[in-house]
């Protein structure tokens, strides 16, 4: 391997590591706002993931990071954020 290459490797693997400790942080965040529910709500009103992801960073309920505010909407869409409050 280059050292292009393994430069590249460390990148992609360092910013998968940032996505994945902290999307559990936005994601907590999010469900300990007094108008979690509400805020949910609006997410999905977002036909586009990509502006789902925006409302998560406008929130800021995730770092300004695009690929955590993704992952962590993500998230909260999915079936394992059925307990907010709100």
């Amino acid at each position: 391997m280059t050292g292009g290459g393994a430069e590249t490797l460390a990148t992609n693997r360092a910013a998968t590591a940032v996505v994945v400790a902290l999307t559990p942080v936005c994601v907590d965040r999010f469900r300990q706002a007094a108008d979690a529910s509400a805020n949910l709500a609006e997410m999905k009103k977002a036909t586009y993931s990509w502006d789902q992801s925006k409302f998560v960073e406008k929130g800021g309920w995730a770092e300004p990071n695009s690929a955590v505010a993704k992952a962590c909407a993500e998230t909260l869409g999915s079936k394992k954020a059925v307990d907010l409050r709100g």
